[in-house]
């Protein structure tokens, strides 16, 4: 049996209503694949990055097969989580639109186009609203981080903001920044579209935003090319 720990960032103690109607999806998927699925939530903490870290050193310890970071503003659907757990490879993060009426989603690649390798997108980072690592991930990003105490408890400051190249970098670029620095690859589901929800509920194509966007990356490309 797969053992997989979603975790949930709470400040507030609340998820949205949409989240709890996909993570009641999401256990139906579970039962009918033989994985063992647990919610984590870390309530009152005011610092993202330590919430985080609180989750990870749990899931280090409970030795599970993938920690899956969910945001609790989030919602999606059963092909969307399975697309997150399907793929063999360590890190792994599905696109969050943003919560305006500008599309934008949180993956940054390394060109303005959108590479592919077996079907994957691979990414400089994405965010962690909706990002799997495997129990191989988990154990190299713990013994790769500081560690620091918090009374009684040990943490590894995994989610770390730092200053690269110039710019304040949050605790979900720098994760994936650390990755990368270890010989690794960040990928992105180009099939993963995860709604965003705040005022209202903001959804998104991430596969056709990909689409157009390596299209209008190669007419302009084609242009310079022609033009030299």
């Amino acid at each position: 049996m797969r053992k997989i720990l979603v975790g949930t960032p709470a400040y507030d103690g609340k998820v949205d209503l949409d989240f709890m109607m996909s993570f009641f999806q999401t256990m139906e998927l579970a039962v009918l694949n033989d994985i063992q699925l647990t919610l984590k939530t870390i309530v009152g903490c005011s610092l993202i990055q330590k919430a985080r870290d609180e989750l990870f050193r749990i899931a280090y310890e409970s030795e599970v097969d993938d920690l899956i970071f969910i945001d609790s503003d989030q919602s999606w659907t059963q092909k969307d989580f399975g697309n997150l757990i399907s793929p063999t490879v360590d890190l792994i993060g599905g696109a969050v639109i943003s919560k305006n009426d500008l599309v934008h989603y949180n993956v940054k690649t390394f060109e303005k186009k959108y590479d592919f390798f077996h079907g994957l997108i691979v990414a400089r980072a994405v965010g962690t609203g909706f990002m799997r690592f495997s129990k191989r991930a988990i154990k190299m990003l713990w013994e790769a981080s500081p560690e620091y105490k918090d009374g009684d408890k040990t943490y590894r400051h995994v989610f770390e903001t730092k200053v690269i190249d110039g710019q304040l970098l949050g605790e979900d670029v720098c994760v994936c920044h650390k990755w990368r620095e270890l010989g690794e690859t960040v990928y992105v589901h180009p099939d993963i579209s995860v709604a965003h929800i705040g005022k209202k509920r903001w959804d998104g194509n991430f596969k056709e935003y990909v689409k157009i966007a390596n299209a209008n990356w190669e007419k302009e490309n084609g242009k310079i090319q022609n033009n030299t």
